[in-house]
């Protein structure tokens, strides 16, 4: 089974902000030959939002926003970081 990398940006969206679901259980029970409907129940789950899944897709984005950095800015950036781990020393 293959999956797409939407589906999987697309399913840790869906974890970072909560969702809901339907569900539907149906109870079948035998009435002279044939499987008869007797009981159907629908009722909605609501999701929470996850603080895990909305760290990743925070740490993601900052990582994409990197690939797509110029020569210059990538320089820039790393002249700044450099500033703060000396001034953290």
């Amino acid at each position: 089974m293959k999956v797409s990398s939407k589906k999987i940006e697309k399913a840790l969206l869906d974890k970072a902000l909560g969702y809901e679901t339907k569900e539907v259980i149906e109870e079948y029970g035998l009435s002279g030959d044939e499987f008869v409907l007797q009981k159907r129940k629908t009722s909605t789950k609501t999701y929470p939002p996850d603080l895990s899944a909305l760290q990743i897709l925070l740490d993601r984005k900052e990582e994409t926003d990197l690939f797509n950095l110029t020569d210059e800015q990538l320089e820039e950036e790393k002249i700044k970081l450099l500033n703060l781990l000396k001034e953290t020393k």
